[in-house]
């Protein structure tokens, strides 16, 4: 049995080499993503480790799942502080607090916590810790984000939502810079009195504990806890080692997520890989016949035979595993590097981890013994007879499959009604066991729909060809032998299905998602000049007009009225507009702002109303604009723009015609503008500063929004996609594995072609239309397939008032089309120039 393999194997190494590629790239991916996701996590332990440095014990507010409790205050006081400070064996105790702020440097704006700089944390890589109030530290990673250094200016600000600038606050000058970056979003360290002078709420976080020299941690703990005993509050005492365990522990469900969507996708593309090795197998198993009956004939059984297949098979599988484990090694090395180097400085080594050196060796072979189990059956049934038959391979006799036909009728019609199920109940359980389920009839039913498809393809080709012979044998090599090429289609098909869909449904769901925004938010820029002074309007017309991402404006009477609410103290000066000025402009992308006479659609905080008193829907307002006084009926909405709030046509030409004061000056219109979909959030900040520069106020939160949606779907798909890349590259592998093999065992019929007048060209161009067949097939099936795929996936997730809809990004399938031609042409290049360079004479020998 092992002399059999051993023999297999030397005439075979060639053959096999594209099969250990393939499982090589799988087994690569599982091993680098594991590897990955535990240098991640050793980051995480690291950064936590970071923030609790200098510390011994931690007092915290006890977690609650009661929402009315988690409203109440913080139980951490100052009198709990000095409880602890006065413990035996306590060096000192520090209350930290946090506010939620808004962090502008520059052009960069974003959002932090500005709290307590830690007692005991004073490493730093640049400058030192501040010693005022009006200077902050801020870690290394940090820095980088806001492009700031020792020296530079700060300016904090309350965080009110997306687009804050943070201009109106106070400002801060770095005074040092501390190494590595914080584990949960950017901090910002204060001294005591400087976080006083801090915007925003403050909310006590911790109380940290620093020991004596010599104090055991967990009995000093002890200590706290008791002397915190008689104050009855809701807290825990732990040592500093059990909180960083407990924060690790919740932060490493991100590295275990990465883990898990590596590992599924590297079992994805060893599924692949097993499509190819089965077909690779399948064909050396037929390419061998007479060999194999040569071994039955002369003393060889069923048993040896069959073994001797599996031990090629584990054989292949082991070395494959090698390979991919030094390919993962390397390609986690490489990713390690590029997140160290663009992303995140203080991001880990790599360390080599079990996990990562079983898992993917163990499913590699796994994988290539269950691809190589059917063909060694196979081979075993192999008669002695059969090494007098006069041909290397018998010929493929076309019949129906009843059985898998049968089978993938019933699996396909089961899921496609449980895709209809899953988009009409909003499930998306539903959904993903419909699509997997039709997704297993395509590749069952394969060998059935896919041999006489390739017939009718080179048919129709052929027509256009003019009959052309290379087009003709293409065709009816590739329907002839149906279970090759069904398996390799079946591998290219898994891939462009998922591709597809995931392109498909990423769009559908960001258009969905865009659509029901824009419901609430139809004006993306709202450009005021109301309480500016110094505006120009011609510059701001210019810089409108000159942007790049400003596709539509159009300027809309908003004259500033005073409106206050009846039975409150609230009351305002707000700009009031309608939507039907705007009614015949492309600008609104909706009908949300349309409202009925005598309704007034406000936001209840621009009338200085708060979160307690904020429920004043269907309650009178008195809106005055000169000498009319105009009761309306409120609606309210936090998706108007600004300072504006919206009336029905009626009601504003009735305010309008209210007098000199309220008509007729520039002062008192909105500039609304609609932004280009392709737009980004760096375009959009750069457009609201320009205006600000030339004394326009600008509100651009819808288009910020969009533009936020946009950017995260596609950081998504980016990722996704790259993922799927192993599988696709395993397909193309395949591709030109089959074509090689198919070279191989029509050596003689190439002799022949050559002998009877085909050019090399010819050949050549045989090989590669039928692998242009192939790839026609999946890109047809893969497409329409992956494109419901996608919409059953948009629709399962969108909730029921929700309309989901189907947007197919033409660009981007037109890529994957282009793609997988060239693919085709690459994957058939080497088989190709291997058919052409068949000699006649050499060809038609029997050895």
């Amino acid at each position: 049995m092992i002399r059999i393999a051993w023999s297999n194997l030397r005439s075979a190494s060639g053959r096999l080499s594209a099969a250990m590629i393939a499982i090589a790239v799988s087994v690569a991916f599982i091993v680098a993503a594991l590897l990955f996701s535990q240098a991640f996590g050793d980051t995480l332990r690291n950064q936590v480790q970071a923030e609790w440095a200098g510390a011994d014990v931690a007092i915290t507010a006890d977690v609650t799942d009661d929402p009315a409790a988690a409203d109440e205050a913080s139980p951490l006081t100052e009198s709990m502080r000095q409880t602890a400070a006065e413990v035996d064996g306590v060096q000192s105790a520090q209350l930290t607090q946090s506010a939620f702020v808004a962090v502008e440097a520059g052009t960069t704006s974003v959002t932090g916590s500005a709290t307590n700089l830690p007692q005991g944390q004073v490493d730093t890589v640049d400058g030192s810790v501040p010693d005022s109030d009006d200077e902050l530290m801020l870690r290394e990673a940090d820095a980088k984000t806001l492009g700031v250094g020792v020296g530079d200016t700060i300016t904090l600000d309350e965080f009110d939502g997306p687009g804050h600038s943070a201009a109106d606050g106070p400002s801060y000058t770095v005074s040092g810079i501390m190494p590595g970056s914080s584990s949960a979003g950017m901090n910002l360290y204060l001294t005591d009195d400087g976080l006083a002078t801090a915007p925003g709420e403050l909310v006590p976080d911790s109380i940290r504990v620093v020991a004596d020299d010599g104090s055991d941690r967990a009995g000093l703990a002890e200590a706290v806890e008791s002397a915190l005993a008689d104050a009855g509050a809701d807290v825990s005492v732990r040592t500093v080692d059990q909180v960083v365990e407990e924060q690790i522990e919740s932060l490493s469900k991100t590295s275990d997520m990465l883990s898990t969507i590596g590992i599924a996708f590297g079992l994805l593309a060893a599924g692949v890989a097993a499509l190819v090795i089965s077909n690779t197998f399948n064909v050396l198993v037929a390419s061998r016949t007479r060999v194999l009956a040569l071994f039955r004939a002369i003393g060889a059984s069923r048993r040896q035979v069959r073994g001797a297949a599996v031990v090629e098979s584990l054989s292949l599988g082991i070395v494959g595993s090698v390979l991919g484990v030094g390919l993962g090694l390397l390609i986690g090395w490489g990713l390690s590097t590029v997140v160290r180097a663009f992303w995140m400085p203080e991001f880990a080594q790599m360390s080599p981890s079990v996990p990562a050196f079983v898992v993917g060796p163990v499913v590699g072979i796994l994988v290539t013994l269950a691809a190589g189990l059917i063909p060694a059956i196979r081979a075993s049934r192999v008669s002695p007879i059969e090494a007098l038959r006069p041909v290397d391979v018998p010929a493929a006799a076309p019949r129906i499959r009843w059985v898998r036909l049968s089978l993938s009728l019933v699996l396909g019609i089961g899921g496609i009604a449980l895709c209809l199920l899953g988009t009409t109940s909003q499930s998306v359980l539903f959904g993903i066991v419909g699509c997997f389920a039709l997704f297993v009839a395509l590749l069952v039913g394969a060998k059935v729909f896919v041999p006489p498809l390739v017939a009718l393809f080179a048919a129709a080709v052929g027509l256009i060809t003019r009959r052309s012979p290379a087009v003709k044998l293409a065709g009816r090599s590739a329907s002839t032998a149906g279970g090759r090429t069904a398996s390799t289609t079946g591998a290219l098909l898994i891939g462009i299905t998922l591709v597809t869909a995931v392109v498909v449904g990423s769009s559908s769901l960001q258009r969905t998602l865009e659509l029901a925004t824009a419901e609430d938010t139809p004006v993306d820029l709202v450009v005021s000049t109301a309480g500016q002074d110094g505006a120009d309007d011609a510059k701001i017309a210019s810089v409108l007009d000159d942007s790049p991402i400003v596709e539509e404006r159009e300027n809309v009477p908003a004259p500033t009225a005073s409106v206050s609410v009846d039975g409150t103290d609230g009351s305002g000066d707000v700009a009031i507009t309608s939507a039907e000025a705007a009614a015949d402009s492309p600008v609104l992308r909706s009908e949300g702002y349309d409202v009925d006479e005598g309704t007034i659609l406000l936001d209840p905080t621009s009338v200085g109303l708060d979160e307690e008193d904020s429920d004043v829907d269907g309650q009178s307002a008195t809106v005055r604009l000169g000498d009319e006084n105009l009761d309306l009926t409120i609606e309210t909405s936090y998706d108007v723009p600004a300072g504006t709030a919206l009336v029905s046509g009626a009601d504003a030409k009735t305010l309008e015609g209210a007098g000199d004061s309220a008509a007729g000056d520039s002062a008192d219109e909105q500039t609304w503008a609609k932004i280009a979909d392709d737009a980004s959030s760096s375009q959009i900040e750069a457009l609201a500063s320009e205006l600000d520069a030339v004394g326009a106020s600008a509100d651009a939160t819808a288009a910020q929004y969009r533009a936020d949606f946009a950017s995260i779907f596609q950081v998504a798909l980016s990722v996704v996609l790259g993922l799927l890349a192993a599988a696709v590259v395993i397909a193309v592998i395949g591709v030109s594995n089959t074509l090689t093999l198919s070279v191989i065992e029509r050596r003689r019929e190439g002799a022949l072609l050559r002998a009877l007048g085909f050019t090399r060209a010819a050949m050549s161009r045989m090989i590669t239309i039928e692998s242009l067949l192939m790839t026609l097939i999946a890109l047809i099936v893969g497409a329409g397939v992956g494109t419901f795929f996608g919409w059953v996936g948009t629709a399962s997730m969108m909730p029921a008032s929700a309309n989901p809809v189907l947007s197919v990004p033409w660009t981007q399938i037109g890529l994957i089309v282009v793609a997988a031609v060239l693919a085709a042409v690459l994957a058939s290049a080497i088989p190709a120039r291997s058919m052409s360079r068949i000699a006649p004479a050499k060809g038609m020998s029997m050895e």
